[in-house]
């Protein structure tokens, strides 16, 4: 009962703050379970996506050595003894994180957590444990520009992709269908939907929640939630009006049970949405 009356207020703080047009300010968490539907096809795409995770790291790793053989870089580097130690110690991350990959290679791909920071319209989604955060990266999205940028500390790069974009016309966004099923999470009232799309002539099907008892925030800062299952998830996150608070995905013979466990108004840092200045821009994909 204490419980249902915290969250009961806070959801009438944020109808009072909605009053006022001001966007919500403060973090939301998600929590995250994944179920087995077919082991056989989920340990394969298990493997996949360990074998692609660590190439990147390989390259970023090739590309480094190559540049510190160069005899004209090790001239200048002879010269800037800060930008060598500095080149020779993300070499070093790179190599551990290279170690990791391989000691974990039977980690879960999917995350365990997500937490979205939310700030005048944007949102920084943190991915919590998996190896999912290493291909897609923590993913910003900047309401101004309609970006979405997959930021990768590991290899300190980052991709950008706009809200027009259409990563594969091959696949095709079915159907979006509210029904008449609802259910509440944290005091929300949430409509369930019913996504269908077509990706490879394979036909899926995956439920999402949505409410619109959170006028104060912005639906479009969620879209990047959307690529937590590629291109044709984040087209059906721009067909939404609302704010999304479970979703339900089958892929690759798993199902990934993604809800909100908490919403808290707080200060966020304007840190959150920015690009370090020292990562370099890469081509996007996973």
């Amino acid at each position: 009962m204490k419980y249902l009356g915290v969250s009961f207020l806070l959801i009438m703080n944020l109808v009072a703050h909605a009053q006022n047009t001001e966007p919500f300010e403060g973090v939301m968490k998600w929590a995250i379970t994944v179920d087995i539907v077919d082991s056989k096809v989920a340990d394969s795409y298990q493997t996949e996506i360990q074998s692609e995770d660590n190439s990147e790291v390989n390259q970023a790793i090739k590309e480094l050595e190559q540049q510190l053989k160069d005899p004209e870089m090790q001239e200048m580097l002879l010269e800037n003894p800060t930008i060598k130690n500095s080149m020779l110690k993300k070499l070093q991350q790179l190599k551990a994180a290279q170690t990791t990959n391989q000691e974990n290679s039977t980690n879960s791909i999917f995350p365990s957590a997500l937490s979205i920071f939310l700030k005048n319209n944007n949102s920084f989604t943190k991915i919590d444990g998996g190896s999912m955060v290493k291909l897609t990266g923590n993913m910003l999205y900047l309401n101004t520009n309609k970006n979405t940028y997959f930021i990768k500390d590991k290899t300190s790069t980052y991709s950008v992709i706009n809200d027009t974009a259409r990563l594969n016309t091959n696949d095709s966004l079915i159907a979006l269908i509210a029904t008449t099923d609802t259910t509440m999470i944290l005091d929300c009232i949430c409509i369930k939907y019913i996504l269908t799309t077509k990706e490879n002539n394979e036909i899926k099907t995956s439920y999402i929640w949505i409410t619109n008892d959170l006028p104060s925030m912005n639906s479009a800062a969620f879209r990047s939630l959307g690529f937590m299952d590629g291109n044709l998830h984040h087209e059906a996150f721009k067909e939404m009006k609302g704010i999304p608070m479970r979703i339900e995905i089958f892929e690759k013979g798993l199902k990934m049970n993604m809800e909100v466990s908490e919403i808290s108004m707080e200060l966020v840092a304007d840190t959150y949405f920015t690009i370090p200045s020292n990562y370099r821009e890469s081509p996007f994909g996973f």
